[in-house]
Formats: C-alpha cells, structure tokens, sequence
C-alpha cells in the first residue's frame, strides 16, 4: 500500500490519497457535529425543549462514543476495518441528517445518541486504519496530517454553519451536516483496502485469543507504558471538556467582559495554530521519538492553565492562552502515534478503542468537575485542579513510559503470549 517511493515524502512514504480518505472521515465526521452547534439553543426552542434537553444533547452524543469505542474496535479485529468505518461514516450521515427533521425532543435525543455511536465508529476506526498503513517511521506525518485536517474543517463548520441557519432556516444545518461524511464514506467503499492485518501474520495465534475478550484490555492495561498512556489522554480530553470549552469561555466571559463573538474568534485562532502545528511536531517525532514531543510541550501546557485565572486583563490573557494552544498543538498528535505504536498488529481496534474510551470518560466527568469547583471556590480552584491533573499525569508518563519511536526508541509493540503447542494446533 505504500506506494510513494521516497520516504521523505510529506506522508513518509504512504499513498495520499489514503491518509485523505481516512482523516477526511475523521474531519467530516467532527464537522457534522460542529455545523449545528450555533443552532442548537435555537433548534431546541422549536421543538419544546429545555435547557436540561440542551445539555442532554451533548451527553447523549458522547455516551453513544463511550459506549461503543471498545466494540467498534473489537469487531475491527475480528471482521475488518472497512465496512466498520464505512458503516460508521453512514450511519453519520443519516442520523446526523434525520435530526434535523425531528419534531420533538425525545426523537432528536434518540438521533444524537445514534450519532454518537456512528461517530465514534468512523473516528476510531480511521485512527487504526491509520496505523495499519502507516510504521513507526511515518506515523507522526500521517496523523499530523489528519489531525490538522480535522482542525481546519472543525475552524470553518461553526461559522458556516450559523451562517447556513441565518439565511436557510434553524433546520438548514442539519440537512447538510452529513453530506461531506457521505462522500468520504462512499469514497472510502470505493478505495480503502482492507488494512485487518491477515490471518497467520505477527502472532496472529496470541492476538486472536486476546482481541476479542476482556483478557486482551487486561494485557494492554498492564503493560505499563500503554496504561500511562490511556492515562494521559485521560488528562487530555479532561481538559478538553472541562476547560477549553467550560472554564475558559466562562472566564472570558465573566471576567474579561469580552462577547461571544471575541470568544468564537479566540477559539478559531487556536483552531488554526493547531493545524499549522500538527504536521511539523509529527515530522519530529517520527525522527526524534514521541516523549520528547509529548513532555515539554506537556509541562508548558501545565504553567499556561495555571496561569490563566491570574490574567484578569486581556493582555495577559491573550498571552497565557496562545502560549496554552500553541503547546497543545504541538504535541496534539503524539499519543495517538504512541499508542499506535504499542499497539500489536492483531490488536489495534481494541487498544485505540480503549484510549479513546478513557478520553471520552473524562469528556463526560472533566465539565462536571471543573464547574462543581468553580461554583463552590473560584475559578483558580477549577483552572488550578486542572493544572496539577495534567502536569502530575505528564510528569509521571515522563518517568513511567518507554519511548517508542525515533532515535532514542527503547521499545516496540506489546508482545503477547502465544499459545500453547495444543491449543495453537487445536485453533489450526
């Protein structure tokens, strides 16, 4: 499948037109969520809901991810990644359509949670594709790239898509929220191998005893370089959901006085950093590894949240937040890369199904958290909580965790135990 002679080619030596198909998904799929963000409150209205059904459309959406990352990623393992990403792509397009056509709350409630369960098939199952095609040599490049395009279409989806509800009606947004994930999943029938690695290959004999049952995520979780990564993206989607988009909004709102527009515009400069950020940071760390990408860029992150609640003006602030986002992007891609790294080939759907259940566990308990702390202390109790979460769980990966890709790499994949001689013959 690599079909690009040079290595030193922007994807490493990986087709691009594959790395297009799969990071499309993952962007289009981002977007059908992101495009009927400015007419929620609006949409809800229209249909007799309350600011509780509001909440629950953004819950629902992530209990459907939640619930369903680590069996997307088991069933990869067993039947393939094709028909589960293209499915998942799909079913995106049609919940995420229909929703615009509900008449009341508990059917668009219904259609969220649906689309949440077809999102996170699309999401975790390109991630693996994409670690199925790519090496440890190339993998930065190729998820920098589909990061950065998940950002730049994540940018751009908020604003078309208030500007699609201002002219076309509340409804309008929907109806076009799953048009682009349609034709990446159509292109994705059309032209996506099958990247399942076959029968027979890397140990299949230990990886089909494990992939399918909870005994292979307790081989992972015990692996003590995977656990502390699952950890981190826990402390990364914490973050994600209990101060990106809760606190900071709130602070810049409570107390530097600026309006939704200044927030939005904020939100979309940090958008575009990431995006710029994302390739180069993976090109460094297929060459210099994962950890030296990960940890300082971690650390930064830690003083710049800390410092956030002390920047009551806007000069300060403007500093403590770009410096935030600027190390955010930089090391963005990394822990997707390492645990693609770990990962053994037979495995990949259930280890980056379980990263991804741990991150989209914090997603639901980090605003809780965050907001409980600020209502009952102050908004240096929230962001503070936040700053030792993270640089406590960076710093522990930094001792904890092996490196595993570029100069310095100290290991590879998780090694499973085969089977024994009579059950191996058994299995033939």
């Amino acid at each position: 499948m690599r079909l690009v002679p040079s290595k030193r080619a922007i994807t490493g030596g990986l087709r691009l037109e594959l790395v297009v198909i799969a990071g499309g998904l993952i962007a289009s799929a981002h977007a059908s969520m992101m495009i009927i963000t400015p007419v929620i409150p609006r949409f809800m209205e229209l249909i007799g809901g309350s600011f509780f059904a509001l909440g629950l459309t953004f819950s629902l959406y992530a209990v459907g991810r939640f619930i369903t990352n680590i069996p997307a990623g088991v069933l990869s393992d067993k039947v393939g990644r094709k028909w589960i990403i293209t499915i998942g792509g799909l079913g995106v397009a049609l919940f995420a359509t229909l929703g615009g056509f509900a008449q009341d709350v508990p059917t668009f409630l219904a259609l969220r949670f649906l689309c949440g369960v077809a999102s996170s098939m699309t999401i975790v199952m390109a991630n693996v594709v994409a670690a199925d095609l790519s090496t440890v040599e190339n993998r930065g490049r190729v998820l920098g790239l589909m990061h950065g395009l998940q950002l730049i279409v994540g940018t751009g989806s908020p604003a078309l898509g208030g500007l699609i509800g201002e002219v076309f009606g509340t409804r309008a947004p929907f109806y076009v929220s799953g048009i682009f994930v349609l034709v990446f999943a159509l292109w994705g029938i059309v032209r996506l191998p099958e990247t399942r690695p076959q029968p027979g290959s890397e140990g299949s004999v230990a990886h089909a005893r494990h992939s399918n049952s909870p005994r292979g995520a307790r081989f992972l979780l015990r692996d003590t370089s995977f656990l502390m990564v699952c950890i981190l993206g826990f402390s990364a989607f914490f973050l994600r959901g209990g101060m990106f988009t809760t606190l900071i909004p709130a602070f810049v709102n409570d107390i530097l006085e600026m309006g939704p527009g200044a927030i939005g515009l904020l939100f979309t400069f940090s958008s575009l950093m990431h995006g710029i950020l994302i390739y180069p940071a993976g090109t460094v760390s297929d060459k210099f590894g994962r950890k030296i990408i990960i940890v300082p860029a971690g650390i930064v992150t830690g003083i710049a949240i800390a410092w956030v609640p002390f920047a009551d003006t806007l000069g300060p602030f403007l500093a403590a937040f770009f410096l935030l986002h600027i190390a955010q992007g930089w090391s963005g891609q990394a822990p997707v890369a390492y645990v693609a790294d770990l990962a053994p080939s037979g495995m990949r759907g259930m280890a980056i199904g379980l990263f991804r259940t741990f991150g989209d566990a914090a997603g639901m308990v980090g605003p809780v958290v965050s907001m409980t702390l600020l209502s009952v202390h102050s908004y240096h109790a929230a962001f503070g909580f936040n700053a030792v979460l993270w640089t406590v769980t960076v710093v522990v990966f930094a001792y904890l965790a092996a490196e595993t890709a570029g100069k310095h790499r100290k290991r590879g994949a998780i090694t499973l135990p085969e089977a024994p001689p009579e059950q191996a013959q058994a299995k033939a």
